[in-house]
This record gives C-alpha cells, structure tokens and sequence, in this order.
C-alpha cells in the first residue's frame, strides 16, 4: 500500500486512492451514488468498464489497441462525457489523458481505474495531447480518485510493466537535468517534489527483480512511483520532475510516427531509449573533462544515475528495447531526434548544454555506435 505521507500529500492536491476490496470499490461507489458515469476505454480495457458495479454508467468505447489523444479522440470523449457528472478513464495512458481533458472542457471532475502500471499521468496536472500532428502539453485537474486493483496491475500485459519501468528510470536523468538547469542557469528547484520523486524511483529500482517476474509488491513499487510521478508534477508546478532530455527525445520520435500515420512503441519503452542517451552524455561529459558554469555541481548530482550498463540491463531483464532501430526508425531520424529534440521545450537539458557547447555532433559518432544498432 502507498506510503501514509504520501497519501496524505495527494489529498492535500485532491486525489483519493481506493484499492479495490472483495465488495469492489465501495467509497468511490458511495460518494459518487445517484450520478451518470463516463467511462472511457479501448479495446483492451472494455472488459474492466463493463465490470464495474456503476449504477448508471455511459460507455465511451474506442475501437483501437491504443488510441492517439488527437483531436478526434479529444471531441469523442467530450460528447460521450456531456450530460454526465464524472469522468473515469478505465485504461491508462491517451485514456487517462483524454479524460482529464473531457472532464476540464465539461467541467466535472474526472477519476481513473489503472489498468497497468505502464506511465506515470495518472495523478499529474499536466495532459499530453497531439495538436496538428504536434505533441503538446495543457493543464487540468488532477484526478479526483485513483482505483486500484492489484490483480489487475500485476496481470497487465509484459510490454505495459516494461513501459513502466522505462518511464520511471527516466526520472534518474529527468531530475538530474533539473540540477544541471539549477547549476548552470539559476533555475529553481522545488526540494520537496525532487526529494519525493528520487525516494520513489529509488525504491521502484531497488525491486526491480520483483517487478520483471510481475510480483505484486513489485507492482505496486512501481505503481506507486508512476503515481507519486503526477504528485511531484503537481508540487512543482510543472514537469521537471519528471521529464528532461530524455523525454523530449521520446516526443521528437512520437511526432515522427505520427506525421508517418504509424503507431509507434508505448511511451515509456522509448523514454527508456532516451534515458539510455541521458545517462550516457553525463558520463561522457565527466570522462572528458567538459567545463561550464556549474560543472561540478552537475557532476555530484549525476552520480545517483545508474550507470548506463545497469540501465541497459534493467530495461532487457523486462524486456524492453536498448537499440533505437527496434522502434523502427531509420538513422536519419535518430540524428535528428539527438540533434533537435532540445528546441522542443523551453527547458534546459543535457541536450541543451549539448548544443551551447557546440558539442553535439561530437557526441552524435558514439551515441549513433553505442544505442542505434
């Protein structure tokens, strides 16, 4: 069960989580009695919203494995979730975003049962959406309840669990990218929601035996982390905690897949990719010596990343990717994700420091060697 401080931090933020019991959900059931339910989902999730003991329920269903947040998604969801007063998403990534945003436009509030412990939106302030073939990010409220249902979670297809863990390890660089804009730019740091989003990432890490064999308390050291992800989001005020370079890699190649009209790899096998990246240039950068405003501060801070090797092998023990020609992209693509993935956020990173010391296309040789194929 989640940490007793940290429930009491997502209350302060208005999100309750209810962990399901042999009577189901019983508080979200009772507090939400005599309303008319939206329930999204896909393909994959319509088994869970059609069990759900929900005394008038609107089944929003998305025919598709995994939707993209466009805007078709966007206005299906926002029909479906007008005439209701809440808005649960039974699914997690596009599901948990799309209604979040359905739930702002009608302007109710919004809920979701966790279907995989696969990213980390479900308590975050932040939803990613794709506007014009672009991946953009808009506020909303956080959720007012999170569901849980272990048996669910730890029965979640491999693929999800290694999404998962991919996006989790990508805070190590994420927070580290904070430092570095700290160190070498003055940028605040918000000390409660970098300490609580280290501690759960730690935690995640040192049990990630248990998570690759889809144990329960691993599970849930991991769904605890991708939740207290959103809970650090929304102590900072923004995404810092949780997203840097590696990130902004994983947007870059998101929005290649979607301007090609393909389905690219889930979200957090291609931020562990990115991640793989991060790790690697704050090492390289170390080994050879690099100088600028800040370098030794940065450097101390990057020591709690695991090295690149453990990455590595963290990411194949659950079998994700640790080659970029896995996603199916060409080279070209990923030079240009290495060289260009930093003008996407005005946000200082790894990538960033890069290309002010006009050390990218120094680094791009081994990057290509080492992480494309």
């Amino acid at each position: 069960m989640t940490d007793s401080a940290i429930l009491h931090k997502l209350k302060k933020i208005g999100v309750s989580l209810e962990y399901k019991t042999d009577g189901g959900f019983p508080e979200f059931c009772s507090r939400h009695r005599g309303e008319k339910i939206a329930l999204l989902c896909d393909r994959n999730t319509l088994p869970f919203a059609e069990a759900l003991e929900i005394a008038e329920k609107k089944i929003c269903f998305f025919d598709e494995d995994e939707p993209v947040p466009d805007e078709k998604t966007c206005e299906k969801a926002v029909s479906a979730a007008k005439g209701c007063d809440y808005v649960l998403a039974v699914g997690s990534g596009t599901l948990n975003d799309t209604a979040k945003y359905a739930a702002k436009t009608i302007g109710k509030p919004s809920g979701v049962l966790v279907t995989a412990p696969s990213m980390d939106g479900y308590a975050s302030p932040v939803v990613p959406l794709i506007r014009k073939g672009f991946k953009m990010s808009e506020t909303a409220r956080v959720p007012a309840e999170i569901l849980i249902d272990p048996d669910i979670l730890s029965a979640a297809p491999k693929k999800m669990i290694a999404a998962g863990v991919g996006d989790i390890l990508g805070k190590y660089t994420a927070l580290t990218d904070w430092r570095l804009a700290q160190y070498h730019t003055g940028e605040a740091v918000n000390e409660e929601a970098f300490s609580d989003m280290l501690a759960a990432v730690d935690k995640c890490f040192a049990n990630i035996g248990d998570i690759a064999a889809c144990g329960k308390t691993g599970i849930e050291y991991l769904t605890d982390a991708l939740i207290i992800s959103g809970l650090a989001m929304a102590e900072a005020g923004n995404s810092r905690p949780a997203s840097g370079a590696e990130h902004h890699i994983t947007h870059y190649m998101e929005m290649y897949f979607i301007a090609q009209n393909k389905h690219g790899s889930l979200h957090g096998i291609n931020v562990g990719l990115g991640t793989l990246v991060s790790s690697y240039l704050y090492a390289a950068l170390r080994r050879d010596g690099v100088r600028f405003a800040g370098d030794e501060q940065t450097y101390a801070a990057a020591d709690f990343i695991p090295s690149t090797e453990r990455t590595e092998e963290t990411l194949k023990r659950v079998g994700a990717p640790v080659k970029f020609s896995a996603l199916g992209i060409d080279r070209e693509v990923f030079r240009s994700a290495v060289r260009k993935a930093h003008t996407l956020r005005q946000r200082f990173t790894v990538l960033s420091l890069l290309e002010e010391l006009r050390l990218t296309e120094h680094y791009l040789p081994e990057l290509e060697e080492r992480f494309y194929a």
